[in-house]
């Protein structure tokens, strides 16, 4: 999964099978969202083409924009989309490559393409670059095929794609001829699946299929020439396969960071990785459990006063004065209510795909649909927790309208969604000028546009106005009080002097050390597969409990900081901003040290285009985490406090 996907998912509303009417679905093609198929010998078989993708460049383009590839007939048509597809920048395409279930083809002519200079140039920087072909079969990816250096168990293994061609000194040689071999299991009586899709690319400099021979010469891109001239070739081959079946066909695929510089496949594939990912989890639990102890200290000593003591506690009294309204609540509102709503689709859709669709890299889709439908979900509860926290620090006896109510929620739901898009449109010019199918049409955009307006809007509205009715706090915190706090807070000037760890930009420094300590070493392993179309299946796990624990302590973390906050400086003006900026800043700042670190030391990248929307991307999804994160600390302090004065006024009864 490229991280335009994890990108979008905050801009869009559900899942839609929308796609134009000229477009064509052939009929043996595999959707995310159909059942497998099963085929006779002598079918025909669609070979799908989709994109040309690098680890060493954030511009993907669409196979057929290739300047060495054979272009289409008239013939080959686009295949029906779904939008989440379209959002992933998929641009599959039907291809000539002639293909019948079972019928070897030792040699077929594909074309003649003659090159012009400018285009072969083009394509030896593509080839430099290590770009890598996307194919489809029956949902299935063309892959090269390793094997494990391991004597007593040699295994295969596939890693998704395979290369345009390769380098060898400064020289760059085209792969001109494919060697396919298509692997099928018998599933009934003259019925198959196919479970592999292994590709074998030569570049051979003569007008014939090279067979079996090694004893040939290979296609050298000549930029010196004005005009070069290039035979397509390519080989199928059929094999059935006893032993893989095609509900295990994805388990043969790994991550191709186990594939070491000189291509080789490192020895234990199976635990290299993962064993960093234990570690990392470890480090996490080590950290959370540290946070939890403090935040179980102060919670205890706290109760434990309020409940024994006749009288309330030191804290206690505090908190009684530190439900005051802060400036620009409306703004705290809407924040506060999108970070709701993205904790929920975050965690609520990590849970389900790392549960259910993490065993294929043919389910990418599925999980883009599933969160951008829970996305749409989240905003029910985004418009809900906008308004209460809204009546919570409200001045007493403020009505709120339900005009205000209703501006409020829809916006507290959709205002990523805007800001998002915006982004999009930006960034997308700039694709656009690249030929990239990343680039989103027109279409594409109206039909976010309408699930935005027909879905987004009216959910969070009705979680607002549901909202506005249902005092979640507000009555039984009202009736407890002997009198109103809700009045901007007279005590602005701080009595005693801010200690010097608790002012900008000191607290923002020591408040975001834990949480960076918990997603510190996955964000490598995001950033490693960031530009690359090909990122491993468990790694979505290890990020969801990352993820679980990361809350667990931005909530200990807002209940700590705030404490002490309110302890050592006596005036309670403002703290909810306080909180939520340090909360939120904190962790924003090292994710960016993070990001522009990789950037510049460990990620490849060539040009100016690439940076800049690694830039871009990897600042909104940092900025996603700190919203989170400022969310979660707000509303644990907020119950804390809450909890607190509540107990503290019912024992003085």
């Amino acid at each position: 999964m490229n991280i335009l996907h994890y990108v979008i998912l905050v801009f869009i509303s559900i899942h839609s099978s929308l796609a134009l009417s000229s477009q064509f679905s052939p009929s043996n093609f595999l959707s995310v969202w159909h059942s497998k198929h099963l085929y006779k010998f002598g079918d025909d078989i669609d070979l799908l083409v989709n994109t040309v993708s690098s680890s060493q460049s954030n511009i993907p383009y669409a196979y057929y924009k290739v300047p060495f590839v054979c272009p289409p007939s008239s013939s080959v048509k686009p295949v029906h989309l779904s939008l989440a597809e379209i959002l992933n920048g998929d641009n599959l395409m039907q291809s000539d490559y002639q293909l019948v279930f079972g019928n070897d083809s030792p040699c077929l002519r594909l074309c003649d393409r003659i090159m012009a200079k400018r285009n072969i140039i083009k394509s030896i920087d593509l080839i430099k670059q290590n770009y890598i072909v996307d194919w489809v079969i029956d949902g299935l990816p063309a892959s090269t095929t390793f094997i494990s250096d391991n004597l007593t168990e040699r295994k295969k293994y596939y890693v998704p794609g395979f290369p345009m061609g390769f380098v060898k000194g400064d020289d760059a040689y085209v792969n001109n001829h494919v060697l396919m071999v298509i692997r099928y299991h018998k599933e009934k009586d003259n019925q198959y699946s196919i479970v592999g899709f292994e590709v074998y690319p030569k570049s051979v400099n003569d007008f014939t299929c090279p067979g079996a021979s090694k004893n040939f010469e290979h296609t050298k891109l000549d930029a010196s020439n004005d005009f070069q001239l290039i035979h397509f070739t390519y080989s199928v081959y059929w094999k059935e396969e006893p032993e893989i079946d095609y509900n295990n066909r994805m388990k043969l695929f790994i991550d191709p960071s186990l594939i070491d510089s000189n291509g080789k496949l490192l020895s234990k594939p199976s635990n290299n990785n993962k064993a960093i990912h234990w570690v990392s989890l470890i480090n996490s639990l080590v950290l959370a459990t540290f946070v939890s102890l403090v935040a179980a200290f102060i919670i205890l000593i706290n109760f434990h006063s309020s409940i024994q003591s006749a009288s309330q506690s030191s804290f206690a009294q505090i908190s009684q004065n530190s439900f005051t309204k802060p400036r620009f609540l409306p703004l705290l509102s809407l924040l506060t209510g999108s970070g709701v709503q993205l904790v929920f689709t975050l965690l609520a859709s990590g849970i389900l795909s790392s549960l259910f669709l993490r065993k294929s890299f043919a389910n990418d889709s599925k999980i883009l649909a599933l969160t951008i439908f829970i996305l749409i979900i989240g905003g029910f509860f985004a418009g809900f927790s906008s308004i209460q926290l809204l009546k919570l620090f409200s001045t007493r006896g403020e009505q709120l309208s339900i005009w205000k109510t209703s501006l409020i929620s829809s916006l507290s739901g959709s205002m990523l969604i805007s800001l998002g898009l915006a982004i999009v449109v930006v960034v997308n010019t700039l694709i656009f000028s690249k030929d990239s199918p990343r680039s989103m049409k027109f279409s594409n955009f109206l039909q976010l546009f309408i699930l935005y307006i027909f879905f987004q809007l009216p959910i969070s509205l009705i979680g607002g106005l549901i909202s506005r009715k249902f005092n979640l706090f507000t009555n039984l915190l009202s009736s407890s009080l002997d009198s109103a706090p809700y009045t901007y807070a007279s005590n602005k000037v701080s009595v005693a002097k801010t200690p010097l760890y608790l002012r900008f930009p000191f607290s923002m420094l020591i408040i975001g050390l834990f949480p960076c300590g918990i997603v510190f070493i996955e964000s490598r392993f995001v950033y490693m597969t960031l530009l690359s179309e090909r990122a491993t299946t468990y790694l979505l796990g290890f990020l969801v409990l990352s993820a679980i624990l990361l809350s667990i302590v931005m909530i200990e973390i807002g209940i700590i900081s705030t404490y002490i906050r309110l302890l050592k400086n006596t005036s309670q003006y403002n703290w909810q901003w306080w909180t939520f900026l340090n909360c939120s800043i904190s962790i924003w700042l090292y994710l960016e040290s993070t990001s522009l670190y990789q950037l510049l030391k460990k990620l490849k990248t060539e040009g100016s285009t690439s940076p800049f929307l690694f830039i871009a991307y990897s600042s909104i999804l940092n900025t996603i985490v700190a919203l989170t994160c400022g969310t979660l600390a707000l509303w644990s302090a907020t119950i804390f406090i809450y909890s607190i004065v509540l107990i503290s006024t019912k024992k003085k009864d």
